[in-house]
């Protein structure tokens, strides 16, 4: 039910709606953790670190390397 509220309410297809919920768990854990940038796309449900850099760069203009540096224990 929450599912079919966030994506009327923020006009999302249901994939795009998945992405945005990958991203900012991989948000989460680029501040918290020490894990490879590899390991956390796989995490949260990317194939590969090539798609998630892509698509992490898509959603925020700034790479996985550079949001961690500057968000990093924020």
């Amino acid at each position: 039910m929450i599912y079919i509220h966030c994506l009327l309410k923020n006009n999302l297809s249901p994939r795009s709606f998945l992405k945005q919920l990958r991203i900012n768990e991989a948000k989460k854990k680029l501040r918290n953790t020490e894990a490879s940038i590899g390991q956390i796309a796989k995490e949260v449900g990317f194939l590969n670190q090539f798609n998630f850099t892509r698509s992490f760069k898509n959603s925020l203009e700034l790479s996985p390397k550079n949001y961690r540096k500057i968000y990093k224990n924020k």
